[in-house]
């Protein structure tokens, strides 16, 4: 991972929103290749509900919802602003949906 002090996300050339699916948009901020780490933005356009019907991990999942709201579709649960997930290599997880579109900080860390 590279070291930076606070500055403006947006204002390093490699930092750019792309999408990874319709309406879903994803900024690496920090990623380590070594080791498979890395540090996310992922934000969802309002009445977006992603593709994957079932997402798996062989890494550890950190979630925090800084904006809006995203529901699991399978478990008929939503949260909002405020809420975290830590999710262990292997956790079944989604589909996903969000009504009022969502902000979301994400880590990704190897189980090692």
């Amino acid at each position: 991972m590279e070291q930076f002090e606070f500055h403006d996300a947006t204002s390093h050339p490699a930092r750019n929103w792309v999408e990874v699916e319709p309406g879903i948009d994803q900024m690496t901020l920090n990623a380590d290749p070594k080791t498979g780490r890395k540090t996310l933005l992922q934000r969802w356009q309002p009445n977006t509900k992603n593709t994957t019907q079932t997402f798996v991990h062989e890494y550890i999942e950190e979630v925090f919802i800084v904006e809006g709201d995203l529901a699991d579709t399978n478990l008929q649960q939503s949260w909002e602003k405020g809420a975290y997930a830590y999710r262990k290599p292997g956790m079944k997880h989604g589909p996903f949906k969000s009504e009022k579109g969502c902000l979301m900080f994400i880590t990704c860390s190897p189980d090692r």
